[in-house]
């Protein structure tokens, strides 16, 4: 994670201004990070340089967004859903929570089937991904 300046965590750093939602947890296994990381590297693409550590695109969603897992060596990491998100390629679709929590749900279902872990998610934090060189 990076810090801002006022000393709270932020997963992605960005040169472009990115609205992003971080749901934030842990994974829960026996298997070594170094273990589920090289699952999530053949189930997934793998980012480099957006992050503090490891992202991988779980899914391109409808509205030109990314859902994105994003992973640490202490075994935290955050499901991140970057962009926006207007589900089902409708804008006025009243049901568009629900279409992004089960998208969310059955995301965290495949990415720990994929990384033979549970994960455990805690926070949930809107955030404004920014340079911080």
């Amino acid at each position: 994670m990076y810090l801002k300046a006022d000393g709270t965590e932020v997963w992605l750093k960005s040169s472009l201004r990115v609205p992003y939602l971080s749901i934030s947890g842990v994974i829960d296994s026996s298997y070594c990070y170094g273990e589920i990381r090289a699952r999530l590297c053949s189930a997934y693409k793998m980012l480099s340089g957006i992050a503090c550590d490891d992202v991988f695109v779980v899914k391109e969603l409808e509205g030109s967004s990314l859902l994105l897992f994003c992973a640490q060596a202490n075994k935290n990491c955050a499901l991140i859903l970057l962009g926006k998100f207007y589900g089902r390629g409708n804008r006025q679709k009243p049901h568009v929570l629900e279409s992004l929590v089960q998208a969310i749900v059955n995301s965290t279902d495949e990415i720990g089937r994929e990384a033979g872990a549970t994960l455990h998610f805690e926070v949930v934090q809107p955030e404004l991904a920014m340079r911080a060189d």
